[in-house]
């Protein structure tokens, strides 16, 4: 059985590396990054610098779409009720991918309960496969590429672990460190979401450190909100229309990246989180220790 840790390049894929390294020997151990082609340059360094570290093997898998280029053919872009880019991005190039393998695998996930009350859910053991043959919540079975997934589980065995599903985040953190490495860079400066950058769900003390630091994945953010129309007539925002008030959006109805960076920037300095050094501001402890 081959040993699969799927890895994003944040503190949980990253704990689970080194848990699974320490369990099973890095001989037996890979790591899959499923690319968005919407990370953070600095992400995309943080992965293949672990890996490296640990001595494994990395495997780097491409879905039909982008980011951009699934909310062009989407034309709109995700959103909390309609979070389309896990499904296309993440989840069914890893179908793919499994597809393709003549193996029995175990596949690791950093999956932990204090995320969210569907992951709370979650078993911390499955079979990957298991919403093919027993219903999901909603009572439907999932469809992507059926019959292929019933044929390949007649031969082989695909399962998930997720052995820090009780940890705490803090609890990822310290295994990082314990371990002598570090965790993704941008913990350092302050995100607490370092996959999608940025992520349709990041907070707005998030947007302030991008406009303060990271000048060009806004520009990458408005350029694509550009694509898909922008203020024109049928045109997308990447923010949900409640992201900030109304009164300042130009439309008043949602409001573009343009507006949101404003809206965000002109208390800065009022905010005493952002008037501390810019390299020590993790809501995670001992990082810079």
């Amino acid at each position: 059985m081959r040993i699969i840790v799927s890895y994003s390049g944040g503190k949980d894929s990253q704990a689970c590396l080194i848990w699974a390294v320490n369990k099973y020997g890095k001989e037996k151990v890979e790591a899959v990054f499923c690319d968005t082609g919407w990370e953070h340059p600095d992400t995309y360094k943080h992965i293949q610098e672990t890996v490296e570290q640990v001595g494994i093997r990395l495997t780097t898998i491409k879905g039909k779409f982008d980011f951009v280029s699934l909310a062009k053919y989407k034309k709109r872009f995700p959103s909390t009720k309609a979070r389309f880019c896990t499904e296309e991005l993440k989840v069914k190039p890893m179908i793919d991918w499994v597809l393709n393998q003549s193996d029995n695998l175990l596949i690791i996930q950093g999956i932990r309960s204090g995320e969210s009350q569907a992951r709370l859910e979650m078993d911390a053991e499955c079979m990957y496969f298991r919403n093919y043959f027993e219903p999901l919540p909603n009572g439907k079975k999932y469809s992507y590429r059926g019959k292929e997934v019933r044929e390949w589980c007649k031969k082989y065995d695909a399962s998930i672990l997720r052995p820090i599903k009780e940890w705490s985040a803090q609890d990822a953190i310290d295994c990082i460190l314990g371990a002598g490495q570090k965790p993704n860079p941008l913990y350092y400066q302050g995100f607490s979401k370092v996959g999608c950058f940025p992520c349709i769900m990041c907070r707005k003390s998030e947007i302030r450190l991008i406009a303060e630091h990271h000048p060009e994945m806004l520009q990458r953010l408005i350029n694509a909100e550009q694509s898909l129309g922008g203020r024109g007539v049928g045109g997308s925002s990447f923010f949900p229309p409640t992201y900030i008030p109304k009164r300042y959006c130009k439309n008043k109805s949602y409001p573009m990246v343009d507006e949101v960076i404003e809206y965000v920037k002109k208390d800065l300095q009022e905010e005493k989180l952002f008037e501390q050094d810019y390299s020590c501001m993790s809501i995670f402890h001992g990082l810079c220790e």
